[in-house]
C-alpha cells in the first residue's frame, strides 16, 4: 500500500479522467482535477483531488483507492455540492 506522504500531484497529474476503484467495489471515482497548492513551508507541496462518481453518492469517509498505474491507498474524502457531472468529491493532502 503506497504512503499517502510519498503522493505527489504530478503523479496524479497524467490520471485525470481515469477511474478509481473504491474498496474493492463496483464503484469507481473518476479523477476529475489535480490543483496544486501553495505552501507556507519548504514541506511537500500539497495538493487537492477532485473526483465524480456515476454510481451512488459515498459519504465522507476514508476509503481505500486502487488505480491500475499508481497502486492502493487509503483517502480521506469529503462529498461536496454535485454539478451537472454528478456528485463531487474532494480528497487534500498536505
Amino acid at each position: 500500500m503506497i504512503n499517502l506522504a510519498t503522493l505527489t500531484p504530478e503523479q496524479f497529474d497524467p490520471l485525470v479522467g481515469t477511474g478509481f476503484t473504491v474498496n474493492g467495489t463496483p464503484d469507481v471515482l473518476i479523477l476529475l482535477d489535480v490543483q496544486h497548492l501553495q505552501s507556507p513551508s519548504a514541506r511537500a507541496q500539497p495538493f487537492s483531488l477532485t473526483f465524480t462518481s456515476r454510481t451512488h453518492r459515498l459519504l465522507q469517509s476514508t476509503f481505500r483507492l486502487v488505480h491500475p498505474q499508481l497502486g492502493e491507498f487509503d483517502l480521506f474524502i469529503v462529498p461536496l455540492q454535485p454539478d451537472a457531472r454528478g456528485p463531487i468529491y474532494e480528497a487534500v493532502l498536505n
